[in-house]
């Protein structure tokens, strides 16, 4: 009886962990959704806006947020593109148009979707009679002037744009990852923004990424910081937490012991990626509901065993030997951040003499420079992981450079 009360319990499981799955409840995220519903509002009623860009560590739910905001752009009746960075220019571009393309056939509306289709013919006509040539809007400036390709995306964008403004409508680009992005690409994404806006046409950009994308699209572009609003994406409360993991469950009828949830919101710290991986095993293992203590220590190690696989292991395997030895120096000092000079130190190393390994970590997004000379894990509680596996023992390389 006991095991039939436990299988109807976990096919009920209203929890997703993973990536980018959407949760029951996106907590603590209102301020951000609302700025995009009111980008919405003003679309529909001819007024441009600026884009927008999250930012946090991974596990604050960047990708979600992005995703449910995609949502309702489409239940608007706007067009929405989506597409996730890989940091190769040839691929990301080819993403790029290839999204486009899809949501113009996707479109709704018959007659507008016939003008945008006719719009991509046009351009793509125009494409084939500029083959071969490369085309420069700033020809005392090769090294930045635009390819064919970026010429036909930017004129891709401005001719749909005008056709989307026409009817009270607007194109949304919807970028994950964006710090991953090839700078030139970046540049280009950013620089097409700004244009549409001096021509008031209806493009945005809502990017997300690690916490140093902001530096990164001011580096890109300097003008950068007066084109998108920003938000920085944070730990939740425990309050909302605690209304996360209540309100997930309610639908299902189930609940939580008073001490199972108090355990529970100390468990997340606020990731919500935590939240959803404690409460998944956690509803897995209860036997009773309201779910109590007994759930939690039971789920406990398969949450932690998800976290590892999920967030951990495999970053640290893309690390090289110096660089793991880096964050394990990292570890050691604890707190959310240090010092570059610290690290070097523990290591008994010159700070010069670990550049390069500081430089691949953040290249690979493992760790972030908060601020001039700290340094910061990308992901939440690496340092503990690192502490409590000794992973250097265990875990296998994964296309590590020679010579490191």
């Amino acid at each position: 009886m006991a095991e039939d009360f436990n299988v109807s319990m976990q096919a009920l499981n209203p929890f997703v962990p993973g990536a980018g799955r959407d949760p029951v409840n996106l907590a603590g995220r209102e301020e951000e959704l609302d700025a995009v519903k009111r980008m919405i509002v003003r679309a529909k009623n001819d007024l441009t806006d600026q884009g927008l860009v999250f930012s946090g560590l991974r596990g604050v739910g960047k990708t979600v947020l992005l995703l449910r905001c995609l949502s309702l752009v489409r239940e608007a009746e706007l067009l929405g593109a989506y597409i996730e960075s890989t940091g190769n220019k040839e691929r990301d571009m080819q993403a790029i148009v290839t999204s486009i393309q899809k949501a113009v056939v996707q479109e709704r509306d018959h007659e507008l979707r016939t003008a945008l289709i006719e719009t991509l013919k046009r351009i793509q006509s125009v494409a084939v009679e500029l083959a071969g040539f490369k085309l420069s809007l700033s020809p005392l400036a090769s090294e930045e002037s635009d390819t064919s390709e970026e010429f036909q995306l930017e004129l891709t964008i401005e001719e749909l744009c005008n056709d989307l403004k026409a009817r009270h409508s607007a194109f949304f680009l919807f970028v994950d990852e964006l710090q991953e992005m090839d700078e030139s690409l970046m540049g280009t994404l950013i620089t097409i923004q700004h244009r549409m806006g001096q021509q008031d046409l209806p493009f945005y950009i809502i990017a997300a990424g690690l916490p140093d994308l902001p530096g990164a699209l001011s580096r890109s572009r300097s003008y950068a910081e007066r084109l998108f609003r920003y938000y920085e994406l944070g730990r939740l409360t425990d309050e909302q937490t605690r209304q996360c993991l209540v309100t997930t469950t309610q639908d299902v009828g189930a609940s939580f012991s008073p001490d199972a949830l108090d355990e529970l919101v100390k468990l997340a710290q606020g990731y919500p990626f935590f939240v959803q991986a404690y409460g998944d095993a956690t509803y897995n293992a209860a036997t009773s509901n309201p779910i109590g203590m007994d759930a939690v220590n039971e789920g406990k190690p398969q949450a932690q065993a998800l976290l590892d696989r999920g967030l951990y292991e495999s970053r640290w395997q893309r690390a090289t030997n110096v660089a793991r030895e880096y964050m394990e120096a990292m570890a050691r000092l604890g707190g959310e951040s240090c010092s570059t000079g610290e690290v070097a130190q523990l290591l008994g190393r010159k700070p010069t003499e670990m550049t390069r390994a500081r430089q691949s970590l953040i290249e690979l997004g493992l760790i972030y420079a908060p601020g001039r000379g700290r340094v910061a894990f990308t992901v939440p509680a690496m340092g503990d992981f690192i502490r409590r596996t000794n992973p250097s023992a265990i875990q296998p390389y994964d296309t590590a450079p020679s010579g490191e």
